[in-house]
């Protein structure tokens, strides 16, 4: 489990775009990265204070300290997999809802995980048990899920084909994105912005 601000409920501001940069010779290596990172879909987070002042008047946590509070999270929507859910149509049951709420970008951790009941409510199909290793647990066997994340802001679902169960809920969390799925992403944190960018 990882830590998480006093002030975890902040509103976060979404939004995503597609770019890319014109270029009629080779461009140098950073150059490239650049527009690799620019040609993908990117979702590009602000986090508002979250405790505004009044009548318009700035609020009590500088700007450079909000991202700090908060961390790197991205609302998403867990739900089984397409094939899992297509099996539940082929026998006439109707499949859960899915769970709304909030992932936090976590490079500490090295498998994504997924709170275990929202797993549960949103009917992830357990596909394994395994160890895991946190900050509050030295060694405690979870169990494995399957399923998807939509991330707001981010045109695809991102498979998750094991996502550790966790106790997240107290944090606020129904997952966290770990290195298993940040190794195909690019990740900017601004911290004296309070912003973060995310291509995948």
């Amino acid at each position: 489990a990882s830590p998480r601000g006093p002030n975890s409920s902040a509103p976060v501001r979404f939004s995503s775009a597609r770019f890319s940069i014109p270029t009629t010779q080779s461009p140098p290596v950073f150059l490239r990265c650049l527009q690799g990172f620019l040609s993908l879909p990117i979702v590009n987070t602000r986090v508002d204070d979250p405790r505004p002042g009044r009548d318009g008047e700035p609020g009590s946590i500088p700007q450079g300290l909000r991202l700090l509070q908060v961390g790197p999270r991205l609302q998403v929507t867990v739900s089984p997999l397409e094939a899992q859910l297509k099996a539940l149509a082929d026998k006439g049951k109707i499949p859960p809802a899915p769970v709304v709420g909030w992932a936090l970008i976590d490079t500490g951790a090295h498998s994504t995980c997924v709170d275990r009941e929202a797993a549960a409510r949103a009917g992830l199909a357990v596909v394994d048990s395994a160890p895991m290793t946190s900050a509050t647990h030295a060694h405690e066997i979870v169990p494995i899920f399957a399923g998807q994340l939509d991330i707001t802001g981010i045109p695809q679902n991102v498979v998750v084909n094991r996502a550790y169960g966790a106790n997240l809920a107290s944090q606020g969390l129904v997952a966290l994105i770990g290195r298993d799925l940040l190794a195909s992403c690019i990740l900017i944190y601004n911290g004296p912005d309070g912003s973060f960018s995310l291509s995948l």
